[in-house]
């Protein structure tokens, strides 16, 4: 619209223009001017002749020219173009050819000679009276028609000048339109420029904190935009990359070439193997020449015609030494699980080796002549000795509950027996704080039970354990009762003591792990915090409920409850006889240990059977290629050459027992152990202690008719034989503390020696000895120079102040 109106207001500008250069070249002022004028002329003329006829002396030159004047200005009129228009007009025509048909005919007159034109003044005078009008209606007219076209001239003008201003009008409010469009427009711009300029801003501030490098480069990868990261982590300043490419700032050496083909091709045909793909991780280079890890990022964009790639880059050197360091941690924690099975398997062989000792001399003792009292401490203390070696077992177990193998086997037992044997166990230990021990049945009792028997056995010991501990001079209770539960019948046990009692708050943590919630009375023994831990593992793998009630001051109730499996009472067999009349077996018995050494060759000598001893495997190996046995008995853990390692000897051999039945002799009852001694060779497992009628079992198998029948062995003889063990064990002893007082520098043999010995001491009576040669044993093994001497000191003090050796 706007386009229009100024087309349109230059037409009229044109237009008034052209009117005003007319109106200014005075064309109409000078066509009036000789309208009027030629009546003047007419009037001179008519003057000049009226003067020439009453003249007498006629002045008939003026009048020639005058005639000539008003004949040459009528004759303008005729023919000028200026005066056409006029012409047109018919009153201004005829009276200009009337004029000049009247002006023609005096042209005889005036050219003629003076006489004819002074006889001819008279009539020549009344012609120009006649013709006086008519040149009054020629200069009529004709100022009539100018008149007329200047107004018709004035009015167009004023019309145009209208329109012009009536289109300037418009275009103005068409001009303020579009002024208020383009301030409207402005402040968008505005607005949107300052939007802009935020939005900018904020990018460019997002660009320049952000803590991964972004770089921006074009096709060619020549770097446009290099963010405060980028230096950071490449080690470069912005204005020293602009127009350099990646490749050179940023790509190592050895990964430039693949860099600049993938540039190359990306250039080419637009192949993108990084762009849009994620992260990937690559290796990036300082500006010091380091070679670092990064995660890359690449996409692209268009910026008008041109293509751009963005790349974001990550400095993850960090997290990769933290996932090398998660891994070394995830290694060691590994090694010290191995680490902790093998630690298993060392604790069971130490533990079990002085039980062995233990456990096998009640049992040569119970064959020999002892009074009443004598047989109840034996028996008291072989329920002991099992029980210490089902505590043994619960730590096996919760070092398989931790590893996620819960093993168990359920067996059909009598509660009753069960019960009795745990409280005479237990019996002294509650009497010696003043306390009484007993249990009972509330309501019907259930005599034979399927379950297991070792962890049932476990929970009850600890569950009594802390009432004893912490009870003075009170009363401890145990209540059996059956139950139904949900529709299952349980039994559930209950311990209730009237002593010191648990504070309410501290009940829910009583079954954590290494929580002692208060020290024991008097000259109790603190506990290490597991035993109520361990319970509840025990618990759970039965598939039953523990808790715990307790009023401060007052006492606890610590009850739990496992499913009720009714067993059947076996049959009445001589299961734990040993067969009679079996022949005699020639036994090859591979025994580092010498108290071991000797218990297990007294024992199989009492059974009749001919013993032949090897010190360590490459003995055995050397035996059993050259002489025949019925039977090997091979120790696991010894020096020159371990059980397996002789096996695996004998069984490759060409001897004569290649085929003779093996049995692993092992304090290392872990189920994996057991299997890797079969798959290693042996034939059967033996655990230590030895067991008479398990060792008789093995008898049976070896032979296949039983054992040889028990010899009568003088207990005379027998306590000879211990008393020698004895002298033997104290001069050993002595022997390797005389060598320690020499600072040995070998630590590998003392490591050995104080293994050899401490194996004894347990047997003998010494715990504490044996603790501080474990000790001693662990520093010389670990390299431990610095605690050597001291471990040498507590071990030297523990023998000083150690009793005399006894066997119980």
């Amino acid at each position: 619209m706007a386009a229009l109106c100024a087309a349109t207001i230059v037409f009229l500008a044109m237009e008034v223009m052209r009117d005003l250069r007319v109106l200014s070249t005075a064309r109409s002022d000078n066509a009036q001017w000789t309208l009027s004028q030629a009546e003047v002329e007419f009037l001179d003329f008519q003057h000049a002749v009226d003067q020439a006829r009453y003249s007498q002396a006629p002045d008939l030159p003026l009048v020639r020219k005058e005639f000539d004047i008003i004949y040459s200005r009528l004759q303008t009129l005729s023919q000028g173009t200026l005066y056409a228009p006029l012409r047109r007009v018919p009153e201004f025509d005829r009276a200009l050819v009337t004029a000049m048909a009247g002006l023609d005919q005096m042209i005889p007159q005036i050219d003629g000679p003076e006489t004819h034109l002074i006889a001819a003044l008279g009539s020549m005078s009344e012609t120009i009276t006649s013709l006086r009008p008519t040149v009054r209606d020629i200069a009529n007219a004709g100022l009539h028609v100018f008149a007329e076209d200047s107004d018709n001239s004035r009015t167009e003008i004023a019309q145009s000048l209208l329109r012009l201003a009536f289109l300037a009008t418009c275009l103005v409010i068409a001009l303020l339109t579009l002024l208020h469009h383009a301030r409207k427009v402005g402040r968008q711009a505005r607005t949107r420029g300052n939007e802009l300029e935020l939005a900018y801003g904020r990018m460019n501030t997002v660009l320049q904190t952000s803590l991964d490098a972004v770089i921006v480069a074009d096709k060619a990868g020549r770097i446009l935009e290099f963010n405060a990261a980028a230096e950071r982590i490449f080690q470069y300043q912005a204005h020293e990359v602009q127009g350099r490419t990646i490749g050179e700032i940023c790509v190592p050496d050895h990964l430039r070439d693949a860099h600049e083909a993938g540039m190359a091709r990306h250039a080419k045909d637009g192949s993108k193997h990084v762009v849009g793909h994620g992260r990937v991780r690559l290796e990036g280079k300082r500006r010091d020449g380091e070679v670092f890890p990064i995660e890359l990022a690449l996409e692209t964009a268009q910026t008008g015609e041109d293509e751009i790639v963005i790349a974001f880059l990550r400095d993850i050197s960090r997290r990769v030494a933290a996932e090398n360091e998660l891994v070394d941690a995830r290694d060691k924690a590994l090694a010290g699980e191995q680490a902790k099975a093998e630690f298993l398997a060392m604790m069971t062989h130490e533990i079990r080796t002085p039980l062995n000792g233990v456990l096998g001399n009640l049992s040569l003792l119970q064959d020999t002549k002892l009074s009443p009292s004598q047989q109840r401490y034996v028996r008291n203390m072989g329920i002991s000795g099992k029980l210490l070696m089902s505590h043994v077992d619960a730590v096996l177990d919760i070092a398989r509950f931790e590893s996620g193998v819960v093993q168990g086997q359920d067996e059909t037992i009598h509660l009753g027996q069960l019960m009795q044997n745990i409280v005479d166990s237990q019996l002294s230990a509650a009497e010696a704080y003043g306390n009484l021990l007993e249990w009972s049945w509330i309501g019907a009792s259930e005599s034979w039970v399927t379950t297991n028997e070792s962890r049932l056995q476990q929970v009850i010991l600890n569950l009594l354990g802390n009432a004893i501990k912490f009870t003075r001079n009170g009363r401890i209770a145990i209540e059996l009762e059956r139950m139904a539960c949900d529709g299952a019948d349980r039994i559930e046990v209950r311990i209730i003591d009237t002593g010191v009692g648990i504070a309410e708050q501290d009940l829910p943590r009583v079954f954590d792990d290494f929580e002692s919630l208060h020290a024991p009375l008097e000259d109790g023994v603190a506990g290490t915090g597991l035993g109520l831990g361990i319970a509840r593992r025990l618990v759970d793998a039965m598939g039953g409920e523990i808790g715990a009630e307790s009023t401060l001051g007052e006492g606890s109730v610590f009850w739990f409850s496992f499913p009720l499996v009714h067993g059947v009472a076996p049959p009445e067999t001589p299961a734990q006889a040993v067969p009679k009349d079996t022949k005699s077996q020639t036994i090859l018995l591979v025994e580092d240990n010498e108290i071991n050494l000797r218990l297990t060759e007294e024992l199989l000598t009492k059974l009749g059977h001919e013993v032949i001893e090897a010190r360590n495997g490459q003995e055995a190996v050397s035996l059993a290629q050259t002489q025949p046995f019925d039977l090997i008995l091979m120790d696991i853990r010894m020096p020159v050459m371990d059980g397996l390692t002789a096996t695996k000897a004998i069984r490759d051999g060409a001897g004569p027992c290649k085929d003779v039945p093996i049995v692993a002799l092992s304090a290392n009852v872990l189920p994996d152990a057991r299997d890797r001694f079969i798959a290693g060779g042996m034939s059967g497992f033996l655990g230590k202690p030895l067991n008479k009628y398990e060792l008789s079992l093995v008898l049976s198998g070896a032979s296949g008719a039983g054992s040889a029948p028990e010899q009568d062995v003088p207990q005379a003889a027998e306590n000879a034989s211990i008393l020698a063990l004895m002298d033997r064990y104290l001069a050993e002893a002595q022997e390797l503390f005389d060598w320690l007082e020499s600072d040995p520098e070998d630590l590998r043999e003392i490591a050995e020696r104080c293994h050899k010995i401490a194996g004894s001491a347990a047997a003998f009576g010494h715990p504490d000895l044996r603790e501080a040669l474990v000790q001693l044993e662990e520093r010389a093994t670990a390299g431990d120079r610095a605690g050597l001497a001291q471990a040498i000191e507590t071990a030297q003090k523990a023998w000083r102040t150690s009793p005399a050796p006894c066997v119980s």
